[in-house]
C-alpha cells in the first residue's frame, strides 16, 4: 500500500465547497492500495466537509482571521508536525498544492534528503493568487509580495519530482520553469466535475421557487466571489441589457471567501440599479449545485484576464454549466479559448450584451450541441483525474 501525505491548498474540511484536492484524493483513498493522509489548516474554523482520508489536525496553532498571518505565525510548528507525520506514518510520497509561506521550500529540501518523492500541484498562478489574500496585487506592496512568491513557485517547480497542473496555460508556465533546470515531467490533470453532474437536472422548481418565469433570461454565476473576477464589467452589461429591454435576471450562487471583493460586487449591483433583478443565494451544498445550474439560461465565467490568477485558471464551472445544457459566456482566458466551440467569448460590456441577446434567441435550443459536450464530459469526471494521479504517484514510488 502507498501512503500519501497531502498538503492541501486551503482548509481541507472548512472550505465552503469541495476543492480540487477534495475531489481527487477522496477518490484515491481506499485503505488498500492508497492511504491518504491530509494535514488540516484550520483557516475557516467550522468543519463543513466530510472526508474518508486520515485527517491530521495540528496540535498547537495560533488562530487568526487573516490567512497570511495564520501561515506565518504557524510556520515553524507546521513544519515540525508535518515532518513528524512523514516519519510516524511511513509516508511514501508527498503532494503539495500550497506555498505555505515561508517553509514549504525547506520542507521540500528535507523530504528530498529522506528520498521521498515530492509532487507540486500547481493549481493557481501562485504569485498572484497568494499575494491577493495579503494585499492589493496592483499596488507597490503587491509587486514585492508577488516577487517573493514568484521565486518560491519557480524553485518548487524546479525541485519537485513531478508537477501536476489543471490546465493548458499553467502547463506552459510550469514547462518554461522546469526546462531551465532540466527537470522532469509535467502532467496535465484536468479540473473536472463530480459524477452527479453527469445527470441532467430539472431546474423548473428552482425557477418557480424564486419567481422566474419563461420570459426571463436567468444569467448565473456559481463559485467564490473574489479578487480574480471582473464582476464590474458583467454587472454593467446586465444593466445595459436590462435597460435595452432584455428580461434578464441575475442569479449569484456563491459568496465571499476572505477578501472584500464580494462587498465591492454588491456595491456595483446597487450603483447600476439592478438590485431588484439580482438574487444572491450564497454557497449551496455541492450536491444541489446541478439543480441551480439547470435553472439558469446562461452561466458566466467573468474572470479578469488582467489578473494572472484568472488568466491561468482552468475553471471547472465551465463543465458544470455545460453538463446541464446551459449557454456559457466567458471572458477570453486561455482555457475558455481552447474550448471556444462550446461557449461564447465576451471581453467587454457590448460583447456580453451581444452574447446575452444570442442566448435569448437560442432559449428553445437548450440541448443544441449536447452530443459534442457529452463526449467531453465523460473525460472530465473527477474519477478520471484521480486515476491519472494514482498512476503518477505509483510510478514515482515504485521507481524511486
Amino acid at each position: 500500500m502507498i501512503r500519501v501525505l497531502l498538503i492541501p491548498s486551503s482548509d481541507y474540511l472548512g472550505h465552503p465547497f469541495p476543492q480540487r484536492h477534495n475531489q481527487i484524493f477522496e477518490r484515491i483513498h481506499d485503505g488498500r492500495n492508497f492511504e491518504v493522509h491530509v494535514v488540516r489548516f484550520n483557516i475557516f474554523g467550522k468543519v463543513k466537509l466530510s472526508s474518508k482520508c486520515v485527517i491530521h489536525d495540528f496540535p498547537l496553532e495560533f488562530n487568526t482571521s487573516r490567512t497570511s498571518v495564520y501561515y506565518l505565525l504557524n510556520a515553524v510548528n507546521h513544519l515540525k508536525e508535518i515532518l513528524k507525520i512523514v516519519r510516524r506514518e511511513s509516508i511514501d510520497i508527498v503532494i503539495a498544492g500550497n506555498l505555505l509561506p515561508p517553509f514549504l521550500l525547506e520542507l521540500c529540501k528535507r523530504i528530498s534528503r529522506l528520498k521521498i518523492p515530492f509532487i507540486f500541484d500547481l493549481q493557481d498562478y501562485y504569485p498572484t493568487s497568494a499575494a491577493g489574500y495579503i494585499c492589493n496585487v496592483h499596488g507597490s506592496s503587491g509587486t514585492v509580495v508577488k516577487g517573493v512568491f514568484e521565486s518560491m513557485t519557480q524553485a518548487l517547480l524546479r525541485m519537485a519530482d513531478a508537477v501536476t497542473v489543471p490546465g493548458f496555460a499553467l502547463a506552459m508556465y510550469a514547462r518554461a520553469a522546469r526546462e531551465k533546470a532540466g527537470s522532469g515531467q509535467i502532467y496535465l490533470v484536468p479540473n473536472g466535475i463530480s459524477e452527479h453532474f453527469l445527470k441532467p437536472c430539472d431546474g423548473s422548481q428552482i425557477r418557480k421557487k424564486f419567481g422566474y418565469d419563461e420570459g426571463d433570461l436567468v444569467v448565473g454565476y456559481v463559485g467564490s466571489i473574489e479578487f480574480w473576477l471582473d464582476m464590474k464589467t458583467l454587472i454593467r452589461a446586465l444593466s445595459k441589457a436590462y435597460r435595452g429591454g432584455l428580461r434578464v435576471r441575475f442569479m449569484l450562487v456563491g459568496g465571499r471567501l476572505q477578501t472584500a471583493y464580494f462587498k465591492n460586487t454588491m456595491n456595483w449591483i446597487k450603483d447600476e440599479g439592478i438590485e431588484h433583478i439580482t438574487d444572491w443565494f450564497g454557497f449551496v451544498g455541492h450536491e444541489k449545485v446541478p439543480e441551480y445550474v439547470a435553472a439558469m439560461d446562461v452561466g458566466t465565467i467573468p474572470f479578469d484576464v488582467k489578473n494572472p490568477t484568472a488568466y491561468y485558471a482552468a475553471p471547472n464551472k465551465l463543465w458544470e454549466y455545460l453538463s446541464q445544457g446551459v449557454n456559457v459566456v466567458s471572458t477570453p482566458i486561455p482555457e475558455a479559448l481552447a474550448y471556444s466551440s462550446l461557449l461564447n467569448i465576451a471581453g467587454s460590456e457590448d460583447e456580453y450584451v451581444t452574447a446575452l441577446n444570442k442566448a435569448e434567441r437560442e432559449k428553445n435550443m437548450r440541448n443544441h450541441g449536447q452530443n459534442e459536450v457529452r463526449a467531453y464530459l465523460k473525460k472530465r469526471a473527477w474519477s478520471a483525474s484521480a486515476e491519472k494521479v494514482r498512476g503518477i504517484m505509483y510510478g514515482l514510488v515504485r521507481g524511486k
